[in-house]
């Protein structure tokens, strides 16, 4: 029996044992590498595209930067329903230590080295490579080092959002904004054990109250995804969660195509500059990257049927982490060749063709790199290390 103030599982549990299952949704992994080619996308203009282009442009005005919402919608719901029915366990605080220490071990070495790695990198990259000097100076990219080694990234791009140069790291805004999440939510679910989901809806219902979406700490601070995806795993406990399964979304293929295309596609419009929807479109924004993640959570191909085409994003999301992380490296070091190599002279439509796949070939080959040499090895190492520890303990 549970011991008075630790977290048990939520009333009418059903659904879940308390060995939660490990294993990848595969739908969700298809969620995965949507969201970073959206990512990708964004990033397009004025990183790699460093010439006019209207369709840059017009490409930037979109909201194709919600792809990282719905990045935390996925990991808040991946992580709670991993983390909280092990806190559940939690007898003591000796146990409730070793669960929580277990976590942190896995998830840092998961996440640390090749962020660290790209955070190291452009320090030395504008010493030694840029001659255009398009990754910016030693100072602003130092100090994004020393932020995003604290966790801190997030706070100073909102500082630092159009007064000084963010640095060739500064997509590392949203690991520090997870990884604030991956350490205190062992305590808030040990505090407030069942009232862990009013303290979700309350930042839920918080970004809808948020009237100046655009501004740079409501920006890089927003939760509201996360917290989603927080209160889907806390549903997912109980038989009601099964109930609701979108069975019908399985059974007919344009349905499917609808919920997919009609997500996507809600989540651009709102994040779009073009386009006034309402001021607080961080709220509606997580209902829908909630919305995608819960409708992929089943893993019964109710949002993407088992295929050919799900097995290749599936494979591509496991390189999503390195992807997202040597992209605004891999896309400087592009700009940098060609200024090398052409100077000042714009690309031709035939150039930019070749540069584009150029570019692609050489995102696809540093990522896999970095997935093979330092990403798996060290979190395969973390694995083990967290095993030891709980074995020990």
């Amino acid at each position: 029996m549970n011991q008075p103030g630790f977290v048990p599982l939520p009333r009418g549990e059903t659904l879940l044992s308390r060995e939660t299952p490990s294993r990848r949704i595969g739908e969700l992994e298809v969620l995965r590498t949507i969201a970073v080619s959206m990512v990708l996308l964004e990033h397009l203009s004025g990183n790699l595209i460093f010439w006019p282009s209207h369709f840059a442009e017009q490409l930037q005005q979109t909201g194709v930067w919600t792809g990282v919402d719905l990045f935390f919608a996925i990991s808040g719901f991946v992580i709670a329903r991993s983390l909280l029915p092990k806190l559940a366990e939690a007898q003591d605080v000796r146990s409730f230590v070793r669960q929580t220490v277990e976590f942190w071990l896995r998830r840092a070495w998961r996440l640390w080295p090749s962020a660290w790695f790209w955070l190291a990198a452009p320090p030395a990259l504008c010493l030694a490579f840029n001659h255009s000097g398009v990754y910016g100076g030693f100072k602003e990219n130092w100090e994004m080092a020393v932020a995003g080694v604290a966790n801190l990234a997030n706070f100073r791009e909102a500082y630092v959002f159009m007064r000084a140069p963010p640095g060739t790291a500064f997509v590392q805004w949203s690991l520090s904004l997870e990884e604030q999440f991956y350490i205190l939510l062992p305590f808030a679910a040990i505090l407030l054990r069942r009232r862990l989901a009013y303290l979700m809806g309350g930042i839920l219902v918080y970004t809808f109250l948020t009237s100046t979406p655009y501004s740079p700490l409501a920006m890089f601070t927003r939760g509201g995804s996360v917290a989603a995806g927080v209160l889907l795993a806390l549903w997912s406990f109980h038989q009601s969660y099964q109930n609701c399964a979108p069975i019908f979304l399985g059974r007919v293929r344009l349905a499917r195509l609808a919920a997919l295309v009609g997500g996507i596609a809600l989540l651009i419009s709102l994040g779009a500059t073009q386009l006034h929807v309402v001021s607080f479109i961080l709220g509606p924004i997580a209902i829908v990257t909630a919305f995608l993640v819960w409708v992929a959570s089943y893993g019964e191909g109710y949002l993407w049927r088992p295929g050919i085409s799900r097995t290749v994003m599936e494979i591509l999301a496991v390189r999503t982490y390195s992807l997202y992380l040597v992209h605004i490296p891999v896309y400087f070091g592009m700009h940098e060749l060609w200024f090398r190599h052409h100077g000042q002279t714009l690309p031709t439509r035939h150039e930019e063709l070749l540069y584009f796949a150029a570019a692609l070939a050489a995102l696809a080959l540093v990522a896999e790199l970095n997935h093979r040499l330092l990403e798996k090895p060290l979190r395969d190492y973390g694995k083990e290390m967290a095993r030891r520890y709980a074995a020990r303990a």
